[in-house]
């Protein structure tokens, strides 16, 4: 993981993810972008409607034109990305300039966690040169098909796959069909404490990522 992400301790990364305020934008893409002193949190909301859920299971990959380079994703995160993409950029790019900022934080959880790591390879480029870029999908479903280029997957190695085992949902779409994840998988939790369903839940990840004690 980037060196930054070990002064932002994950459970106060999901409870903030899961009390943000969201604008309703795109193709159902909710979203939040706020700044606590020099850091900015761009925060993706988990599926809350039908329309998500056909996000969600169109699954087959197309192409995606990122930057130069051309690679493959799910097709229904990828359409709720674009669609807010613009708008998500100009937004980064006003706050960076007129505020000293020394982190940009994408975060999401469920459906939200695919929408973050599509933003923190967009930020990493826009951004990463000048100011450090990290991401972290809670509960976060494949999204990526085949293989990467050498430059998106630098990028993709500072979004953090946030896996309490055995969530069902970070399995999904299956290997088998060609889907990966695109950074690091951190895995929390502890074998036969949930089933594949229950490991997703948000009272799951807010009980797991809890700094320890005493």
């Amino acid at each position: 993981m980037s060196d930054i992400t070990y002064d932002a301790r994950l459970h106060g990364l999901f409870l903030r993810c899961m009390n943000a305020v969201y604008t309703h934008s795109g193709d159902s893409a909710d979203y939040a972008i706020e700044r606590w002193g020099t850091r900015l949190y761009l925060f993706f909301q988990w599926s809350d409607g039908l329309r998500d859920w056909q996000n969600n299971l169109d699954f087959p990959s197309r192409a995606y034109e990122s930057h130069g380079k051309s690679w493959r994703v799910h097709r229904g995160f990828l359409r709720v990305w674009k669609s807010v993409r613009g708008e998500i950029e100009a937004a980064v790019s006003k706050s960076v300039s007129n505020f000293e900022t020394t982190g940009i934080f994408c975060v999401g959880y469920s459906h939200g966690a695919a929408i973050a790591g599509l933003a923190t390879e967009d930020m990493e480029f826009l951004f990463g040169a000048h100011v450090p870029v990290c991401g972290f999908g809670f509960g976060c479903p494949r999204f990526i098909w085949g293989s990467l280029p050498r430059e998106v997957k630098d990028r993709f190695s500072r979004f953090n796959v946030i896996r309490n085992i055995p969530d069902i949902v970070t399995h999904l779409p299956p290997y088998l069909l060609g889907y990966r994840h695109g950074g690091p998988l951190v895995k929390i939790g502890k074998k036969g404490k949930y089933s594949p369903i229950a490991a997703h839940y948000p009272e799951a990840y807010l009980e797991e990522t809890k700094p320890p004690t005493g």
